[in-house]
């Protein structure tokens, strides 16, 4: 799933565990458990943190750093989207408005303008739902993912 994600599979097998396990994990255990190098436990636990959804975790007399997941789903949710949006849509739309300009001067290319500008549009509505989406509370979004999901009434109001 982790590829589908557009991450790379060791970050999505760390954060796999880290979730699902609940546990604080140090860097050599999650290694181990993995049988990845130092390296590639380093700069995924790294690259985890830098996206929100891991952080580290001190435990009094513990020497070695814990690192432990997020456990809100919506808070995920929102950290994961956020990050893509800033990664992904955010220099795909400057590209857009950067070819937009510049197709706006050329002669003759009013077909190309035309789809630049529904791409634009496209992804200034995508965005508009993301803002709008991360703005939400995690109960709300837990409504909402309800209301998605077919009628399917959920128990737990963390999950949708």
């Amino acid at each position: 799933m982790a590829r589908s994600w557009g991450i790379n599979s060791t970050m999505g097998e760390l954060f796999a565990l880290l979730y699902i396990t609940g546990e604080d994990w140090n860097a050599e255990d999650l290694r181990l458990r993995l049988d990845v190098s130092r390296g590639n436990v380093s700069m995924n636990l790294r690259e985890l943190i830098g996206w929100g959804v891991v952080k580290k975790v001190h435990r009094p007399g513990e020497r070695r750093e814990l690192y432990r997941a997020e456990s809100d789903v919506w808070t995920l949710f929102r950290r994961i989207m956020s990050e893509r949006k800033r990664r992904e849509v955010d220099p795909t739309r400057q590209v857009l408005d950067d070819l937009a300009q510049a197709s706006e001067r050329s002669v003759g290319q009013e077909a190309m303008n035309e789809r630049v500008q529904t791409l634009r549009r496209l992804l200034g509505a995508l965005d508009r739902l993301s803002e709008r989406l991360m703005a939400m509370d995690a109960q709300d979004l837990a409504d909402l993912g309800r209301l998605l999901g077919g009628g399917e009434e959920e128990e737990d109001d963390s999950t949708p």
